[in-house]
């Protein structure tokens, strides 16, 4: 990030590059993390993002990533973090004219408070353990979308229990891919076809 020329407003608001491009002796910087969970969310889960109402757990590096894309998509986003202050800051980066649907509080804030999209940026999934949420958090046939992969995490199974309310549970191993065909766009101006390679993933066939 510190050695970059130029940087994209993606990169700019998450605070981070995972993608360099070297132009004209410049080393422009982009971050596609945000854009690989939009799209996964909206291309490969079929659920249409606006006017959605969305949860994002976590006010660390993941998070940062990923907010540009979800607002430019036209969510109602609320970020909630074990650190209050943490989710607020992150809430203050975007607040603005153009982007007023966002607020930051701790997790305290949204008890009982149901959202069609919960989204899990922290880290509990390595410790196995359970953000401070509850089933209440869903809503009716929302998508509990959780950016660890390869794990059965605890909030996986709380997604689980909800099936009376047709939860939906995803995990991060669409947006790993989707970032990295973005990261390939930009290099070669080529945008792989990513259904395959998802499914080859799951299915342990990818060599």
């Amino acid at each position: 990030f510190a050695l970059c020329d130029e940087l994209s407003a993606r990169a700019q608001s998450a605070g981070a590059v995972n993608t360099l491009l070297f132009e004209h002796n410049k080393i422009y910087g982009d971050n596609t993390d945000g854009v690989g969970l939009v799209v996964d969310i909206v291309k490969n889960l079929k659920i249409e993002l606006h006017d959605k109402s969305v949860l994002l757990m976590g006010a660390g590096g993941a998070a940062y990533g990923v907010v540009l894309p979800l607002l430019e998509a036209g969510v109602q986003l609320s970020v909630a973090n074990r650190t209050p202050q943490k989710a607020w800051l992150l809430a203050e980066k975007f607040i603005g004219v153009q982007f007023p649907r966002i607020k930051g509080e701790g997790f305290e804030a949204f008890t009982g408070q149901a959202f069609d999209i919960v989204i899990n940026a922290t880290s509990s999934g390595l410790s196995d353990e359970l953000p401070a949420i509850t089933a209440n958090n869903f809503a009716n046939n929302a998508l509990a979308y959780d950016m660890m992969y390869g794990r059965e995490t605890q909030f996986k199974k709380l997604a689980n229990t909800c099936q009376l309310n047709n939860v939906r549970f995803a995990d991060g191993l669409g947006m790993l891919v989707e970032q990295a065909a973005e990261a390939f766009y930009l290099w070669r101006g080529v945008r792989p076809e990513t259904t395959l390679v998802i499914k080859a993933l799951r299915d342990g066939t990818l060599i």
